[in-house]
Parts: C-alpha cells; structure tokens; sequence
C-alpha cells in the first residue's frame, strides 16, 4: 500500500480551509470547476475532469466542522477506487491553521500514484493561495 501526505500552513481560519475542501463553490476555486459536492456524512460528492471523460465519486465518510474531512472513492479510474483522502484541520494560536492532507490506500506506488502525488502537492498551493486571498483558479476548468 502506498500513502500520500502533505501538510501546508495556511493564513486563514480553520472555518475559511473547512469550506475550501467541503463546499461546492470552494472545491470549484482551487479544484475543479465542474463538481457536485456532498451536503452529509454518507452522501456522494461528483467531480468531472478532461471535459466530463473522467468522473470521480466519492462517498463523505466523515464532516467534522472546521476539523476533519475524509472521503471513500467509489467511482473513477480503476487505481482510485478504494483509496481515501483525508483532510485535518488544525487551528493555530494566530488564527491560521495547518492542513494534513492524505491521500492512502493506493496498491501500488506506481501507475497514477506518483502523478497523483505531486498533483495533490500543485492543489495544496492553490487551495492555500484561494484560503487567503478568495483568488479562484481552479486548476482544472472545463473548455467552454
């Protein structure tokens, strides 16, 4: 099994990061613009790349305001589905926070995962970019 971890501290409120990674109009500042996120615990959240050709699901295993965000891929490319990503919040004594974020779970450290890797490294910068300054760049965006 191979795992992906990447820590980032963000100048922003534990709230700010919290709605970053589980709201809608968050995911679509720093992700994808083309998702459907989940509302609860146990519901799905879609996320649609390369045009709508490759759609993600994932199923929110867990919301924990402010703190933590884990979700189970159920749907995607094949080295996906099974993997978890994880998301913890931790707030700091300045009113900013670090962000634990990991990806686990993958069969192999081949194929995807190390593309995936340094993905995942490219969104945390974007999703810190986003939590403080409200600057939205998605990294994926659909073609009009």
């Amino acid at each position: 099994m191979a795992d992906s971890l990447h820590q980032v501290h963000i100048l922003a409120s534990d709230e700010t990061v919290f709605n970053a990674i589980s709201q809608q109009t968050g995911i679509q500042s720093w992700w994808t613009d083309h998702c459907n996120m989940a509302d609860k615990e146990g519901d799905h959240s879609t996320f649609w790349f390369d045009n709508s050709r490759t759609v993600f699901t994932m199923r929110t295993q867990k919301l924990l305001p402010n703190r933590r965000i884990f979700w189970v891929c159920e749907q995607g490319p094949e080295e996906w589905i099974g993997t978890e990503l994880w998301w913890e919040i931790q707030p700091d004594d300045n009113g900013h926070c670090i962000l634990d974020f990991k990806h686990m779970n993958w069969a192999k450290d081949n194929g995807l995962f190390p593309l995936c890797n340094s993905t995942w490294g490219t969104l945390m910068q974007r999703l810190k970019h986003y939590c403080e300054t409200g600057e939205q760049k998605p990294w994926f965006q659909q073609s009009a």
